[in-house]
């Protein structure tokens, strides 16, 4: 059996680097497979073992069934780098977003005048972090390789997490987290259920090679990472941690499930982004432990007995 799910998932890993390609016969092949085919597949890759999606119980099945349904489009205001700044807002939290300097509609109109030496440049549908880059010096910064792959980043259109393709795409030019080296702050990413921070995921040596870990809301270590992806060496409890548990709760308030993510930065919390579909809902690092009780506080509204908010939306 063991040999038989290793053929499997070495048949199945051609078959995704093949489906991930931008050749026009890697797009036939996607609309063949089909976005549940594609996301069981990857599941599959990730875990051992087919989902569940038409009664999901672990926390990544959950987001992955409301990741293919039609409502998961109504989180694109959140998933908006600009316009969740307005939710901020709203709910009081403007002191905690980063300054945005402009903004552009064409990659090709970046243009470094009147810009500030220090900055990052990230499209407004970006996912992930590899198309964002930062400047520390203007005299080198390579401005036309950031253009040519922010133009790619605009002009993309998601065929799995399709909350992205709602808005339309800006580049943003935002202040830098200046960690006074060439090192990327530590990320505080508050996984909350139910309106409640129940675990915060961190993110470390990002600018490297990163490394993530769990822990409790009290900072205590729980075992909920695959051992592959933990740091050498533990991350430091944030100086600021209440005061980002308030402010996850007051973000998350309405939601059912939302990751909110957070920086410590000149010694205050500034915001990060809010997220419903972690990982793509595969959250490759997070081991089945971690997907399992997640799911299942989700399911049973265990985490503040709210359970009757809309799914991954504030009501």
């Amino acid at each position: 059996m063991k040999n038989m799910h290793k053929s499997i998932g070495a048949f199945l890993d051609g078959l995704m680097g093949f489906v991930g390609s931008r050749s026009l016969v890697s797009r036939m092949a996607f609309a063949v497979l089909g976005r549940k085919n594609v996301y069981r597949i990857r599941y599959f890759q990730t875990r051992g073992r087919w989902p569940h999606l038409k009664h999901p119980k672990d926390l990544s099945e959950i987001l992955i069934s409301r990741i293919l349904s039609d409502q998961f489009a109504d989180f694109a205001k959140y998933a908006d780098k600009v316009e969740v700044r307005r939710y901020l807002e709203e709910k009081g939290l403007g002191k905690c977003l980063l300054e945005h300097y402009r903004y552009w509609d064409n990659a090709a109109d970046i243009s470094l005048d009147g810009l500030p030496e220090r900055f990052v440049l990230k499209a407004s549908n970006g996912s992930g972090g590899k198309d964002v880059f930062v400047c520390r010096d203007k005299k080198t910064f390579d401005l036309e390789r950031a253009k040519a792959s922010l133009a790619k980043v605009l002009a993309k259109k998601y065929k799995l997490e399709r909350q992205y393709n709602v808005f339309p795409p800006k580049v943003i030019c935002e202040e830098l987290i200046d960690t006074g080296s060439d090192a990327l702050p530590t990320d505080y990413k508050f996984i909350c259920i139910h309106g409640e921070p129940v675990g915060i995921f961190i993110v470390t040596d990002r600018g490297t090679h990163k490394r993530f870990c769990i822990r409790n809301t009290d900072w205590s270590e729980i075992d909920y990472t695959r051992h592959e992806y933990l740091p050498a060496v533990p991350p430091p409890k944030p100086a600021h941690l209440e005061e980002m548990l308030q402010i996850s709760r007051r973000l998350a308030e309405g939601f059912d499930f939302v990751r909110v993510d957070l920086y410590e930065y000149k010694n205050q919390v500034y915001f990060g982004e809010l997220t419903c579909s972690p990982g793509g809902g595969l959250m490759v690092s997070y081991n089945d432990r971690a997907l399992r009780d997640y799911g299942k506080m989700l399911l049973e509204g265990s985490a503040s007995g709210k359970g009757n908010a809309q799914p991954g939306k504030a009501t």
